[in-house]
């Protein structure tokens, strides 16, 4: 018989309605309770799911039932949430950003380190069909040595409106953080060194504050990075902008990559991929329902998402310096 994770999903939102659902339709893990601070949605989500609801962190991670939680609660919550978990002995599944700082990354690594459980970071994206072509592609040496990436996510957020499905923290910076580098950044600034295999060490980044939407903080930045293989990646963000783009572009000594998350160009033709960005949370379930069952590492594990959040730290401090930064500065090592 097939083993099972018995799972606690804090939160009950957008996104961790994501993951219940996608929980539902696995056969390597079950969904035991769900936690809210408002307890009408807790109690609606565990009735829909046939789960137990709490609306306190410490009576859900007190069930000895639950070996692991799924965090998708506002960012800033993240660090605390995810040391309690492992001080009560359950695996960890933390909702993108890790943190917001690498004084927190570092915490929850430790915690996690010292009950010798698993920490894993919903970096969705690494498990998108077509962004794993690529990485094969790019490893394979196909397009030979990679000079060049180019990477544009364009959007417009706004938090504030009353029909909106999100809610109005993004514009917290104590609680969410810069959106534009805290909300889609994680995504954005995780997946170029991924496909590289190569961290970055340099930053140079500006930003710019365009509309009144995000009083306070910037809402467009541009970054540029070096690898420690000599490639250099461009990054330009906005959620400011009304017409969306999500595209890059990766040119090396022998050929050229063009994609967006479901369309693969080669060289100027399309390369069939086979699935969809939607399958993207299903394996990243999967996998770390796998990992916390057979004691293996995830890819998208604590250690190697801080590099992840030292970059975004590196480029929120460059731009505030106007001067390139080196990541080393940001990203201090767990001992």
């Amino acid at each position: 018989m097939q083993a099972v994770l018995s799972v606690g999903v804090i939160g009950t939102g957008g996104i961790a309605q994501s993951h219940i659902n996608t929980i539902e339709n696995l056969e390597n893990i079950q969904l035991i309770a769900v936690m809210d601070i408002d307890a009408k949605r807790a109690e609606d989500t565990a009735v829909k799911y046939k789960a137990k609801a709490y609306n306190r962190l410490e009576d859900l991670l007190a069930n000895p039932e639950i070996q692991a939680v799924h965090i998708c609660t506002p960012h800033s919550f993240h660090a605390d949430q995810v040391i309690s978990a492992a001080e009560a002995n359950k695996h960890v599944m933390v909702e993108k950003p890790m943190a917001l700082t690498i004084a927190d990354c570092n915490r929850m690594i430790d915690a996690c380190d010292r009950s010798n459980k698993i920490l894993m970071v919903g970096q969705v994206m690494r498990h998108y069909p077509v962004n794993l072509r690529i990485r094969e592609l790019l490893t394979d040496g196909t397009i030979g040595k990679v000079g060049h990436l180019m990477r544009r996510r364009l959007s417009y957020f706004d938090p504030s409106q009353g029909a909106s499905n999100y809610q109005k923290w993004y514009l917290d910076l104590e609680i969410g953080g810069i959106c534009v580098l805290y909300c889609f950044g994680p995504h954005e600034y995780d997946i170029l060194p991924w496909y590289l295999n190569s961290p970055v060490e340099e930053v140079y980044a500006t930003g710019t504050a365009s509309t009144k939407l995000y009083q306070g903080q910037k809402d467009s930045y541009t970054t540029m990075m070096t690898h420690q293989n000599g490639a250099v990646s461009v990054l330009s963000q906005s959620v400011v902008c009304h017409t969306s783009t999500h595209d890059q572009y990766i040119i090396g000594s022998q050929g050229s990559i063009m994609s967006t998350n479901q369309k693969l160009i080669l060289n100027g033709e399309e390369v069939l991929v086979e699935g969809s960005a939607s399958e993207g949370m299903k394996e990243q379930i999967k996998e770390f329902a796998n990992c916390c069952l057979t004691n293996q590492k995830p890819d998208a594990n604590g250690r190697s998402v801080r590099h992840t959040m030292a970059v975004i730290e590196a480029a929120k401090y460059s731009a505030e310096r106007k001067e390139p930064v080196q990541v080393s500065e940001f990203e201090i090592a767990t001992k």
